[in-house]
């Protein structure tokens, strides 16, 4: 991106001129946003590789190098969600949607709830009330 001290007087600027710097900038966001995706990915890919290794031969050195690289990718999703929900793109360009962990129970499943209360008013060690 081009730093603040380099950017033109954009009050000089015609309409022309200002649409280019405008289109030269998205390109560069989108070119660092598929940069982070890609180291992403290249993370992922090392994780599960290490996983794999660890269930051959234990090896603390491996479980170290596996926990730093879970928290570099969990720290560059975390930045790339930031960048991406500023960003305003369309749905269309979003690399890597989010996947929950789980799939939540289907909505036409009953569901009941169920308040469990004591069976004493007091406590029966001290005799001072339910909060």
């Amino acid at each position: 991106m081009i730093p603040a001290a380099q950017l033109p007087d954009l009050d000089q600027l015609d309409m022309e001129a200002l649409k280019a710097l405008i289109v030269v900038q998205h390109e560069q966001h989108l070119e660092a946003l598929s940069s982070k995706t890609q180291q992403i990915e290249h993370l992922k890919l090392v994780i599960e590789k290490l996983k794999r290794m660890m269930f051959g031969a234990k090896s603390e050195k491996i479980s170290i190098q596996l926990e730093q690289l879970e928290l570099q990718l969990g720290e560059l999703e975390t930045a790339q969600d930031s960048v991406e929900a500023s960003a305003d793109l369309p749905s269309e360009e979003v690399v890597a949607p989010i996947r929950p962990s789980r799939k939540p129970l289907p909505e036409h499943l009953p569901r009941e709830v169920v308040t469990h209360l004591p069976e004493q008013k007091c406590c029966p060690d001290c005799g001072g009330a339910w909060a």
